[in-house]
């Protein structure tokens, strides 16, 4: 099972990044990289280049790969569903 960082960004879509990498065996693991100075700092540089810009962070955490999987599906399912219309 390997754990994610996870990014929410604080826009009005809710935009979300997801590191696939580095893949953590722990979530204990995870979440001492962000904490510790050097992670955060190469966190934030990816982020800055991904963007191009500074983005509002609403909240990071970790997450298992296979969860954040089955939201996405979900979201996935839902958003088709909308534009069939569907009620969801």
């Amino acid at each position: 099972m390997n754990w994610l960082v996870v990014v929410l960004f604080a826009t009005m879509a809710g935009d979300v990044y997801i590191f696939t990498t580095p893949k953590f065996e722990t979530r204990q693991e995870c979440i001492r990289t962000l904490k510790t100075p050097d992670t955060i700092a190469s966190y934030t540089q990816k982020l800055a280049k991904e963007y191009g810009r500074p983005m509002p962070i609403k909240l990071i955490n970790c997450l298992q790969e296979d969860q954040i999987k089955r939201l996405l599906n979900e979201d996935h399912l839902l958003e088709q569903k909308k534009r069939k219309g569907e009620s969801v």
